[in-house]
């Protein structure tokens, strides 16, 4: 039976995967991301049902559109294939299983969902466009605060972490609003700090620390490799993928 949960866990990854790059390309143009219908960013026709089920659609029409044959990206399939891996890792590191499930342990990993929705969403505009969407930031603070005064009223939780870091974001960006009246745009460095101080806010200080020390090593191993100069590195990119991977880390560490 565990088979079944295991393929529902790993198809729900799959549709968030595929969310991730509509959100990821419509956000920064400021388009809807909820109501209006996917269509195709070359011919712009709008895709039906059976253009849009994760991974399938994409290997039936051979990483094609089928209304104007332009080849599809194949990050779209592998960023599916990732999310239901990283639904599938999460929901098996929790040990969950139907239907004797834990309240705290489903409460958690809905809380996961949510800030891997912000992460991934913020570190895929951060690789097309080097800018970390200060909207979705502050979803993901708002989310992250749900889940931490659940926890402050049921198992009585100290908020002070929590409370810190979201008053770090509030200054950045307090800062980040002056320099763009000054400048005329957003310094990156102030972005990348107030997506760390989000992380600060998800995980605690020794695995915000290993995250950032992550981030780092993959950062000199891709300069190493492609000569990538500073103001090319996408280091909101690094810093979010590095997070995911030290909570999906951290919850076998805990539950298993």
């Amino acid at each position: 039976m565990d088979i079944f949960y295991y393929i529902t866990m790993f198809m729900m990854g799959t549709v968030f995967g595929s969310f991730f790059t509509l959100a990821v390309y419509r956000i920064p143009l400021k388009k809807d991301i909820t109501h209006e219908r996917s269509f195709c960013p070359i011919c712009n026709h709008k895709l039906g049902f059976w253009d849009m089920i994760p991974i399938l659609s994409y290997l039936i029409a051979r990483g094609k559109c089928r209304y104007c044959g332009e080849k599809i990206r194949i990050r779209y399939l592998i960023l599916e294939v990732l999310s239901g891996m990283v639904f599938l890792t999460e929901y098996i590191a929790l040990n969950m299983h139907f239907p004797y499930l834990n309240f705290g342990k489903i409460v958690f990993f809905i809380s996961f969902i949510f800030m891997y929705v912000t992460i991934a969403i913020l570190s895929g505009i951060d690789k097309e466009n080097r800018n970390i969407h200060k909207g979705v930031l502050i979803f993901g603070f708002i989310m992250q605060g749900l889940y931490i005064l659940y926890l402050y009223i049921v198992q009585k939780t100290n908020m002070y972490r929590y409370g810190m870091y979201l008053c770090i974001m509030i200054v950045l960006y307090i800062i980040d609003i002056v320099s763009i009246k000054k400048t005329g745009k957003s310094k990156y460095i102030l972005q990348v700090l107030m997506l760390y101080s989000y992380i600060g806010a998800v995980l605690n200080v020794k695995l915000l620390g290993i995250t950032i020390l992550l981030a780092l090593v993959i950062a000199f191993f891709n300069y190493l490799h492609k000569k990538t100069k500073y103001e090319e590195t996408r280091f909101g990119f690094l810093l979010g993928m590095s997070a995911i991977c030290i909570a999906i880390v951290n919850t076998f560490i805990t539950y298993m």
